[in-house]
């Protein structure tokens, strides 16, 4: 049965839903800077986005931790 004024729309407002993807956003921030930050640490020359020599005798990587 249709009810009069039954098509009033109400605004969007923030939900649990809402508040956990924005936790899980948080999360997956933050967990993206600490993976760039280790990844500095043993990259060579300390940038993180660098790779290892490739020796292609062995057909391995060269890695050389700083000290």
């Amino acid at each position: 049965m249709q009810m009069p004024g039954g098509q009033i729309h109400r605004g969007s407002s923030m939900n649990v839903y809402t508040g956990l993807l924005f936790v899980a956003v948080l999360a997956l921030l933050a967990a993206c800077i600490w993976m760039f930050m280790q990844g500095r640490e043993i990259a060579p020359g300390g940038q993180a986005f660098s790779t290892h020599q490739y020796d292609e005798a062995t057909k391995t990587y060269r890695v050389e931790l700083p000290q």
